[in-house]
C-alpha cells in the first residue's frame, strides 16, 4: 500500500480494499523543473495528487504572458475541476522545483467520486480553496511589491507550513518581480523579523505582521 496517500483526507477513510487496489494501478512519476505536468489546453484524462516539490498552476494570455493562478503544494490534488467539467485543463501545472506526482485516471477519479461520499466531500472544500488561491493570486497584479512577496508567503505557509522549501528566483516568479526586487523584500522581512531565511527555505516567523502589510495595502 502507498502510504502517503492512505495519509491524506480524501484517501484515509476509503476502506482498505479500495486502497490496495489504488497503490497497485498508481504510481508516483518524476517532473523536473517546468517540465509540464500537464498543459493548458490538454484533455483533462486525469486528476493528480502532488507528492513532493511545489506546483505552479499558470494562464496564459493571448500574447503567451504567464500569470501564476495557484500555488500546489504536497498531498494537494489537483486537475480535478477540468476532469469534473469534462473540459480540457484551463491552465498549464509546472513544477517550480522537481517533483513526484500520482495520476488518477478520470474514470478512476469518477468511480471515487460516485462511491465515497467522504472522498467526494474532501475533494469539493479542497475545490473551494483552490478557487480562493487562485483568487488571490489574480489580485496580485496591481499591488506594492512587498505586498505581493507577502501575500506568497502566506500563501505558501497556508499549504506548507511555516517553513517553506523554496527559493528566492521562485518567490520572484511567483510574485511578478525580479530576483533582485524578492531578495531586497525579504531582506527587509528578515530584518524586522517577519521571517527566517536559509539556503533555498525561508520561515515565515510573524504572519499577523505578514497579514496586516496585505490588509494596509
Amino acid at each position: 500500500m502507498d502510504f502517503f496517500l492512505a495519509r491524506l483526507p480524501a484517501f484515509k477513510r476509503l476502506p482498505q480494499e479500495t486502497l490496495e487496489g489504488l497503490s497497485r494501478s498508481v504510481h508516483a512519476k518524476g517532473y523536473g523543473k517546468n517540465e509540464p505536468v500537464f498543459q493548458e489546453g490538454d484533455p483533462a484524462n486525469a486528476v493528480f495528487v502532488l507528492k513532493s516539490g511545489l506546483v505552479k498552476a499558470v494562464k496564459y494570455s493571448p500574447r503567451m504572458e504567464a500569470a501564476s493562478m495557484e500555488i500546489i503544494a504536497p498531498g494537494q490534488l489537483f486537475g480535478m475541476i477540468a476532469v469534473m467539467d469534462k473540459k480540457p485543463y484551463p491552465v498549464s501545472a509546472l513544477p517550480l522545483q522537481d517533483c513526484e506526482a500520482y495520476r488518477i485516471p478520470a474514470a478512476l477519479f469518477a468511480s471515487l467520486m460516485t462511491d465515497f461520499p467522504e472522498f467526494s466531500k474532501v475533494v469539493y472544500a479542497s475545490i473551494g480553496d483552490h478557487l480562493r488561491q487562485a483568487q488571490t493570486l489574480r489580485s496580485l497584479a496591481g499591488e506594492p511589491v512587498e505586498v505581493r512577496v507577502a501575500r506568497v508567503l502566506l500563501t505558501l505557509s497556508n499549504s506548507i507550513g511555516g517553513e517553506i522549501p523554496i527559493r528566492r528566483e521562485e518567490i520572484a516568479e511567483l510574485a511578478g518581480c525580479t530576483t533582485e526586487t524578492a531578495i531586497r523584500t525579504l531582506v527587509d522581512f528578515r530584518k524586522k523579523e517577519w521571517i527566517a531565511s536559509g539556503w533555498k527555505r525561508v520561515s515565515v516567523l510573524d504572519a499577523a505582521a505578514l497579514q496586516a502589510l496585505c490588509e494596509a495595502a
